[in-house]
């Protein structure tokens, strides 16, 4: 059985190894001016590699926000990863491409003692379809023994909150998880006109309000999954909306744990643009969306517009999620 597993462990390296190819392939912008280089939103100037990496090893909540296909991101995350651990650093990596639901079997799977054997359970348990940028990740983790939070909510568990809103919900735990404690109406109106946009402007107006209290929830149950790692640290994989600090994690991290030191890193994909200052420039209440951007390339992707499919009004008897539609890799 060891022998089989360190067979499956080789031909998927092969086949990440020709995945990463064919993804370097499809990179726009390449040679942008501002590919490769890190911006400080809040001195609004370029800082280097160790000047940021100085900084995230002094934060305990660390998250990478990704565009979830950009083969990039993920290289980028997993240096910072390395680089939290050669700081001395044990922390947990969460990620969002895990769904909550699979924490046990993760749990049970870390406690092997076979690399391999570990890897070939956890890594079938990445939602996403582009599992082989998250794969380098979870090896990250088990080679160094981190905990591995699956932090993701399954869509078929918020859809009573799209429904019939927050009374849905158990009023105790909104409270406990600072739902509307953190939340205003420019934060609101944000969220809502940037949900509009994630579906290509095809929403009903109460499909993108239910859509953004989903949003709000599924924030704060991904905080929830790692606010008891925040003494030992957290490393979280997540999208890059999930990442800002005017409407997602940050706000609830900071809610759970006001001693938490959050730091949130934008990975951007340029465009013809080359003037920083202009990227994510808007903001919810006026305040930097990230800690720093660092800009790389743009992958080549056809128009999420072009097919999309408007998503079907969720059903009260509904007891299963429905399909995923295509939606914008960015906001994901």
């Amino acid at each position: 059985m060891r022998i089989i597993a360190r067979i499956i462990c080789c031909l998927t390296i092969v086949v990440l190894t020709f995945a990463s190819l064919a993804h370097a392939q499809n990179m726009l912008y390449t040679d942008h001016p501002l590919v490769g280089k890190i911006w400080d939103m809040h001195s609004r100037s370029f800082i280097d590699e160790a000047t940021l990496i100085a900084r995230i090893n002094l934060s305990n909540v660390l998250l990478l926000g990704e565009v979830h296909d950009n083969s990039q991101h993920h290289e980028l995350q997993q240096k910072l990863l390395h680089a939290r651990i050669d700081s001395g650093a044990h922390p947990a990596l969460m990620m969002e491409q895990l769904d909550a639901a699979s924490q046990p079997i993760i749990d049970q799977a870390l406690a092997g003692i076979q690399r391999d054997e570990v890897l070939n359970y956890v890594t079938p348990l990445i939602k996403f379809t582009d599992w082989q940028f998250y794969s380098p990740l979870l090896a990250i983790a088990v080679d160094n023994r981190l905990p591995i939070i699956a932090a993701n909510v399954p869509n078929q568990y918020l859809q009573p909150v799209i429904r019939k809103g927050y009374a849905a919900y158990d009023p105790d735990e909104l409270k406990r998880l600072e739902v509307e404690a953190v939340w205003n109406e420019s934060r609101q109106k944000y969220l809502a006109m940037n949900m509009g946009g994630a579906h290509c402007g095809q929403l009903r107006d109460e499909l993108r309000v239910g859509l953004t209290r989903s949003q709000r929830l599924r924030d704060a149950l991904m905080a929830d999954s790692a606010i008891s790692s925040i003494s030992r640290g957290v490393v979280g994989i997540v999208g890059s909306s999930h990442a800002r600090r005017d409407i997602g994690l940050p706000l609830y991290f900071a809610a759970r744990d006001p001693s938490a030191r959050i730091f949130s890193i934008g990975f951007v994909e340029v465009t013809d643009n080359t003037d920083p200052k202009t990227y994510n420039a808007d903001s919810a209440t006026g305040e930097a969306p990230f800690d720093v951007m660092w800009f790389t390339p743009r992958m080549e992707r056809e128009d999420p517009c072009a097919n999309f499919v408007k998503p079907k009004e969720p059903h009260p008897s509904i007891s299963e999620p429905a399909a995923k539609p295509a939606i914008d890799p960015y906001v994901q």
